[in-house]
């Protein structure tokens, strides 16, 4: 079976000239993000692994595709670079960092109830001068990638959570919706 993204929503946090320049710093834009997004197709074979872990492995390969190509950027997605603390072992599912700095775009694939965990990791990461941007992707619609999973994150409901918090670190909130081609 062959999906594809047919839709993404975005939610910045504190305001989008803020996230923008962040995202222009590791040479990338809204416009970019979103382009990549729909234009991925992904098989799952329903054999090896659940949806949700396929569907998350591969949201991290296409960020990796997406900052490799980029001159002095560095994706990681494993080591001591994608830990948001020296001091917690935290980690994000992919860290995005300029060549030779600490700082980085920290991403969360969420598709299981974590997302307040890493919205603190996001913070965490932000006061330990680890994180400039935390980047969160979750489902739009949990009916669209599994309609048995109740606690599934949703955008709607990260994005109020997000502005009840109001946490420092910027945060981009992409919501995606999957569909079968």
């Amino acid at each position: 079976m062959i999906f594809k993204i047919n839709d993404v929503k975005f939610y910045v946090h504190p305001n989008e000239n803020i996230v923008k320049k962040i995202l222009e710093a590791y040479q990338t834009t809204f416009m970019e993000i979103e382009k990549e997004l729909k234009q991925y197709r992904f098989s799952w074979n329903n054999k090896n692994q659940g949806f949700q872990i396929e569907l998350s492995e591969q949201l991290k390969n296409l960020f990796v595709k997406l900052f490799i190509r980029k001159n002095g950027i560095v994706p990681y997605t494993e080591g001591n670079e994608i830990k948001y603390s020296s001091k917690i072992d935290l980690r994000a599912d992919v860290a995005i960092k300029r060549y030779q700095s600490n700082k980085g775009v920290y991403i969360e694939i969420e598709f299981r109830p974590n997302e307040f965990k890493d919205i603190v990791k996001f913070e965490i990461g932000y006061n330990n001068q680890f994180a400039e941007l935390g980047i969160l992707i979750v489902a739009q619609n949990r009916k669209h990638i599994n309609p048995s999973y109740t606690t599934m994150p949703q955008y709607n409901r990260c994005k109020k959570i997000i502005e009840e918090l109001k946490p420092n670190c910027p945060i981009l909130l992409i919501g995606i919706e999957v569909e079968r081609i």
